[in-house]
């Protein structure tokens, strides 16, 4: 045979096999679904993973840090203040062998003060999440609470922040915050 011929019929059974499996490979590549993408926060109980960024992100470090020693139980059971609270984690980040750096601290007390402070309805505990994220991040808790003020102060100190734009306060924000502020006022913000 020919080689001019041979090559022809090579290329007539080498093109139809290519068509084949290049088609074959187009469908078993339809055929499978899209990977699916990793469900965000799939690592959190149901009931943490919905709480805004700061309780999920104080709630990993909590996890890590500070059960490495202390029972589960023995921390929810503990009625303590806020300060109470700041005080603890400090403490214990310079015990030997706890190893709780700077930059968790401030986390693991956001979600402490989140699940120890307060024991009201969902409209309570999203308020105090708002007064916590917004202004007891810029400020630190005993500034906050130091800061005693008639009542009637507190709408426009609120604004004044949330017109900064750092604290990233929405109008919606100032009224959970106030919310929060009425509630605990004298008690906590206020002054008789």
């Amino acid at each position: 045979m020919p080689s001019v011929l041979r090559g022809r019929m090579i290329w007539a059974a080498v093109i139809p096999a290519l068509f084949l499996a290049s088609t074959t490979m187009a469908f078993q590549g339809q055929a499978k679904p899209p990977a699916k993408p990793p469900v965000k926060d799939a690592d959190l109980p149901p009931d943490v993973a919905k709480l805004p960024f700061e309780i999920r992100d104080g709630y990993r470090r909590f996890t890590k840090r500070c059960t490495a020693c202390h029972d589960r139980k023995r921390v929810d059971a503990a009625s303590k203040s806020l300060f109470d609270w700041q005080g603890t984690i400090g403490s214990m980040s310079f015990k030997q062998g706890a190893n709780i750096p700077q930059e968790d601290r401030h986390s693991i007390f956001i979600y402490l003060a989140y699940l120890h402070g307060t024991k009201g309805n969902a409209q309570q505990k999203d308020e105090y999440t708002k007064f916590l994220t917004k202004c007891e991040d810029c400020h630190g808790i005993s500034l906050v609470y130091k800061d005693k003020k008639p009542l009637k102060e507190w709408p426009a100190l609120i604004h004044r922040m949330a017109v900064k734009g750092r604290a990233k306060i929405s109008v919606d924000d100032e009224k959970k915050i106030m919310g929060y502020i009425n509630r605990m006022y004298p008690d906590v913000f206020g002054v008789e």
